[in-house]
C-alpha cells in the first residue's frame, strides 16, 4: 500500500511539474509576441511598462528583456546570476531559500530572432500543492491500509474460524464428548471437513451408545473387543486357566410362588446390584445371569494371575453385602434371602460359543460344572470350594477355611473333598467392609429420595 501511494504521489507531482512549465513557457512566449514592435521601435518606456505589469503577480519575481546577442536590455524583478537566454530555456534557481524557476522565449520577427524574454516564477505555489497533495495522498494511504488491515482481520477471521471450529472439536473428541457439533455450513473444501467431522463424530457416538448398551448384558472388555474389531466375531475359544463362582438364591422356587412378579424383580435386582459391586471390585465379569443364580469369572476375558484370590475374596464379600443387605431390608419389612456360594479354579474353555446366528462368550467344562454342583451342594450362606484350590501355600495362608468333608457330586466316579470358606486376611476384609458401607449408603440415600 505505501509503495503504491508512492507511486502515486510521484506521478501527480511530475504532472503539477510539467504544468507549472507549460504555464511559466506560455508566459514569457506571450511577454515576446507583446514586447516584439516595442523592441523593434526601441520604445523603451513601453518596455518598462509590460515588464512592471508584470511583476505585480505575487507569483512573478521578475521578467526581462535581451537583445539578439542575449545582452540585457531591461528588467523588472529579479534574475538569476548570470542568466543567459542563449544556452537554456529552463532555469531552476533558488532566492533566498525560495525556489524559482526562470522561462526563456524568443522574440520572433520572420524568420529571424529579434531578442529574447525571461520570466522568473515562484515554485512556492508548486511547492504548496505538492505539500497538499502530499499530505493528501499520505493521509488517504493510511486510511486505504487500515481499511486493508480491518478487512484482512475480517477476512482472516473469516477465514479461520472454521479451523479453529475444527480445533476446538477435535479438543471435545479428546475429551470424549461425542457430542459436539460444528453449526458452521459451507461450500468449499473446509466445508467438506466440516462435514466430514460432523458424520464421523456422529459415527463414533452411536458406536459408543451401542458399547455402553452392550455393556449391560456382557462385560466392559467383551463388549470393548468386540465393538474394536466387528468382522473378527466369531464362535470359538480357548483354553484357559480361571476361577468361576455360583451365587445362587436358597428357595427361590418356594419364595416366587408367594411374591408378585415386580417384587420378585425388585429384589432380584437388588441382591444383583450387589454382587455386581463385589465382582467389580475384585476385578471379575459378570458372565450371566440365570433366573436367580450369578455366574463369575475371573481371569477371563482379561488376564488375571491373581484369579482365584480375587474369587474367594469376591464370594467372601458377597456373603457379607448379603448379610448386611438383609438387614438393611429387614428394618424395612422388606423380603429378605440367603445364597449359597460354590467356587472353583481350573482349566475351562473360554470363547464365543452358540450358533452362527446366536452366540455368547462364557466359560464351559469340568471345573465350571464342578463349581455350579458345589453352589447346590452349599447351605444358606455358606461357601464351598473344592479343596485342591487351598493346596496352593500362597492362597491357604490368605484364607480361613473349614474342612466340609467329601461330597458325592453328579457326573464324579469319586468324593469330591470340599472346605467351607469362612473369610480372608484381616486386610481385604477391611477394604470390601468400606465398600459395603460405601454400597449400603447409596442404598439408603436412593430409598431415602423413592
Amino acid at each position: 500500500m505505501a509503495i503504491l501511494g508512492s507511486l502515486l504521489l510521484n506521478n501527480q507531482l511530475d504532472r503539477m511539474r510539467e504544468q507549472a512549465d507549460t504555464f511559466g513557457e506560455a508566459i514569457a512566449l506571450q511577454l515576446a509576441n507583446t514586447a516584439r514592435e516595442p523592441l523593434l521601435a526601441d520604445d523603451n518606456f513601453l518596455l518598462k511598462v509590460q515588464l512592471n505589469n508584470l511583476t505585480r503577480s505575487d507569483s512573478v519575481r521578475g521578467a526581462a528583456l535581451f537583445d539578439r546577442s542575449g545582452n540585457l536590455v531591461d528588467k523588472a524583478g529579479i534574475l538569476p546570476l548570470a542568466a543567459n537566454p542563449l544556452q537554456e530555456r529552463i532555469k531552476h534557481w533558488e532566492l533566498q531559500d525560495e525556489p524559482v524557476t526562470t522561462y526563456y522565449a524568443t522574440v520572433d520577427v520572420n524568420d529571424s530572432v529579434a531578442g529574447y524574454t525571461a520570466i522568473s516564477l515562484s515554485d512556492r505555489p508548486i511547492m504548496a500543492a505538492r505539500e497538499s497533495v502530499q499530505d493528501t495522498m499520505i493521509n488517504a494511504t493510511l486510511i486505504m491500509s487500515v481499511i486493508a488491515i480491518i478487512a484482512s482481520f475480517l477476512i482472516s477471521r473469516r477465514l479461520a474460524r472454521p479451523i479453529h471450529d475444527l480445533l476446538e472439536a477435535t479438543s471435545a473428541m479428546r475429551r470424549g464428548d461425542l457430542n459436539y457439533r460444528i453449526q458452521d455450513r459451507r461450500n468449499d473444501e473446509i466445508g467438506g471437513l466440516i462435514e466430514a467431522y460432523n458424520t464421523m463424530a456422529h459415527g463414533m457416538l452411536e458406536k459408543d451408545q451401542v458399547e455402553q448398551v452392550l455393556k449391560r448384558f456382557v462385560s466392559p472388555s467383551v463388549a470393548h473387543n468386540m465393538m474394536a474389531d466387528l468382522d473378527q466375531v466369531q464362535l470359538g475359544g480357548r483354553d484357559v486357566q480361571a476361577t468361576v463362582v455360583f451365587a445362587d438364591i436358597v428357595g427361590f422356587t418356594r419364595l416366587s410362588e408367594t411374591l408378585a412378579p415386580d417384587a420378585i424383580a425388585e429384589m432380584l435386582n437388588v441382591y444383583f446390584d450387589a454382587i455386581t459391586t463385589a465382582t467389580t471390585f475384585y476385578r471379575g465379569t459378570i458372565d450371566k445371569y440365570m433366573g436367580d443364580c450369578a455366574m463369575i469369572v475371573f481371569g477371563v476375558p482379561e488376564k488375571d494371575d491373581e484369579h482365584l484370590f480375587h474369587g474367594l475374596c469376591c464370594a467372601v464379600m458377597i456373603q457379607r453385602m448379603v448379610e448386611r443387605l438383609n438387614e438393611f431390608r429387614r428394618a424395612r419389612g422388606h423380603t429378605t434371602v440367603e445364597f449359597r456360594i460354590g467356587i472353583n479354579s481350573g482349566a475351562m474353555l473360554a470363547g464365543n460359543l452358540g450358533s452362527r446366528e446366536r452366540m455368547q462368550y462364557t466359560v464351559v467344562g469340568d471345573t465350571v460344572n464342578l463349581a455350579s454342583r458345589l453352589s447346590n451342594m452349599a447351605g444358606g450362606n455358606e461357601i464351598i470350594a473344592a479343596a485342591p484350590l487351598l493346596t496352593n501355600p500362597n492362597i491357604a495362608s490368605r484364607v480361613r477355611a473349614t474342612e466340609y468333608g467329601a461330597m458325592r457330586i453328579r457326573g464324579k466316579a469319586e468324593p469330591v473333598s470340599t472346605f467351607r470358606i469362612d473369610g480372608v486376611h484381616a486386610l481385604s476384609e477391611t477394604l470390601m467392609e468400606q465398600r459395603i458401607a460405601q454400597f449400603l449408603a447409596k442404598l439408603n440415600t436412593e430409598s431415602q429420595r423413592a
